[in-house]
């Protein structure tokens, strides 16, 4: 217990009351999930007390891939299952000693973040198992995820989100909310199944029918949970990076990156699984790829996360806060469920007239289907990127003209420049026009210094460690590099 105090860990008692709520919510979730599994009744012969350990037939166990593909997608590593029980025992026993025994401010901050990770991390090894079986399929993933993790980051150039929160909200979506939507997916479905499924017991023609319906409800459950976890995930990092994190375009930004991390480990799951029952699915793992991580990589999850991240950055500076927030969070579940059900209804109206699996089907149709419902939400989320970025405008001219007034880092002929996006794209392109691809590069690097020393003043957050005198340091060595360039 004396090492935990000498842990460079940040005493911010908002932020990890706050914290330890979410773990606490997630957790009281998840065991009203196991009871609710272990009442239910009973459909099929020799169900085990948990539906998540329930083994295949052996005829279907033979089939290739049939199996292994489905286990992981309604079940829970045995494994796994116990790590997350100890865990959740491990953190309550934690919280009894430390709300008993006499500590300092830094030991209650490292208590605090053991709980943490001992509540929640066991759901992450859900997220580790299938990166690490499905390794060549993860890696398939990486270019395009990268590519848009780039885009977040460089997208918003004043006053954008740290690249470590972008990094965690990514981390958050891979591993915990990934891990939260399977873990409790895996027991509603054993437990749907049980209710619906009772009759089937006795009428065998309804059992595919029954089977169906507790998709569809899966389908809006696992909305409900996924929209829950983005939230919390984007809450907690808003308020452990308060000062930096400042309005719906940075929720925006962090709510995309949650989403983007989610949509990771997911298109791996599915491509496995598509690419094992494709015959019997009607879809292949080269299709999910191609609509998970290529012509919808911005839409689905991504959609989602973003407009409930925006949403709580508008309900974060508004005095109806709660009634913004349950907004947000509502029009995320919306969106997924309704991407994955009208989508489907849409695609079976156009069965008879597309040939499935042609290449109009596969590169148009499909595609089409499914993000036609999801354009709405699309366009809100850019409507209120749009808003937000002109929101920001006033404040980036009253930053840029008080570092001005401050010293030489930011020049009154720079100043056009620099509040106007238009003028700093067209400024890099003549650089690199007249003067060559180093001139542009050297020249884009020193409008993100100018415009992250803009934000500082914006920004104002006491504990970041870049101090302005070294934002003006880094500019004054980059003007000497290169010559001044302004349209």
């Amino acid at each position: 217990m004396k090492g935990l105090a000498s842990l460079p860990l940040r005493d911010d008692r908002l932020a990890h009351t706050r914290a330890l709520m979410i773990a606490r919510i997630a957790i009281v979730l998840y065991l009203v999930e196991l009871l609710l599994n272990m009442t239910r009744p009973r459909v099929l012969p020799d169900e085990p007390a948990l539906s998540i350990f329930y083994e295949l037939p052996a005829g279907l166990g033979k089939m290739p891939g049939f199996a292994g593909s489905l286990d992981r997608l309604l079940s829970m590593p045995r494994a796994v299952f116990w790590c997350t029980l100890a865990g959740i025992v491990a953190g309550v026993v934690i919280q009894i000693a430390a709300a008993v025994l006499r500590r300092s401010e830094r030991r209650s901050v490292a208590l605090t973040w053991l709980t943490l990770g001992c509540l929640l991390l066991p759901f992450g090894l859900l997220s580790l198992v299938v990166v690490v079986e499905y390794f060549p399929l993860v890696l398939a993933c990486v270019p395009s995820t990268a590519l848009v993790l780039l885009l977040l980051r460089g997208g918003v150039r004043f006053a954008r989100v740290p690249l470590a929160a972008l990094l965690a909200a990514f981390a958050w979506g891979a591993l915990i909310v990934f891990g939260l939507g399977r873990a409790y997916s895996g027991l509603a479905f054993g437990t749907l199944f049980g209710y619906l499924g009772k009759s089937s017991a006795t009428d065998i023609s309804r059992l595919a029918e029954n089977q169906f319906r507790t998709i569809d409800l899966l389908i809006v459950h696992l909305s409900v949970v996924d929209a829950l976890a983005v939230a919390g995930g984007v809450t907690l990092l808003f308020l452990l990076f308060r000062h930096r994190v400042t309005d719906a375009v940075s929720g925006l930004v962090l709510g995309a990156a949650v989403g983007l991390g989610f949509n990771f480990v997911e298109s791996a799951l599915y491509m496995k699984i598509y690419g094992s029952l494709g015959g019997m699915l009607g879809s292949t793992g080269g299709f999910e790829y191609w609509i998970r991580q290529s012509i919808g990589l911005l839409g689905g999850q991504v959609a989602y996360g973003a407009l409930l991240g925006a949403g709580l950055g508008v309900a974060a500076r508004a005095r109806r806060r709660g009634l913004l927030a349950t907004a947000a969070v509502v029009g995320a579940i919306g969106g997924a469920t309704a991407s994955e059900l009208l989508s489907g209804w849409l695609s079976g109206l156009v069965r008879g007239h597309v040939e499935v699996g042609s290449a109009l089907d596969v590169l148009v149709v499909s595609p089409f289907l499914w993000l036609l419902p999801q354009l709405p939400l699309i366009a809100l989320a850019l409507a209120l990127l749009v808003h937000g970025l002109r929101a920001r405008a006033p404040a980036l001219r009253a930053a840029v003209a008080e570092e001005v007034a401050a010293g030489p880092a930011i020049t009154p002929a720079e100043v056009a420049v620099l509040t106007s996006p238009a003028l700093r794209l067209w400024a890099v392109v003549g650089a690199w026009r007249w003067r060559g691809w180093r001139a542009a590069r050297a020249l884009h690097r020193l409008h993100s210094v100018q415009l992250d020393l803009a934000g500082h003043h914006v920004q104002n957050d006491p504990t970041d460690t870049v101090h302005a005198d070294e934002l003006r340091a880094r500019i004054a060595r980059l003007k000497g590099v290169p010559p001044e360039v302004t349209p």
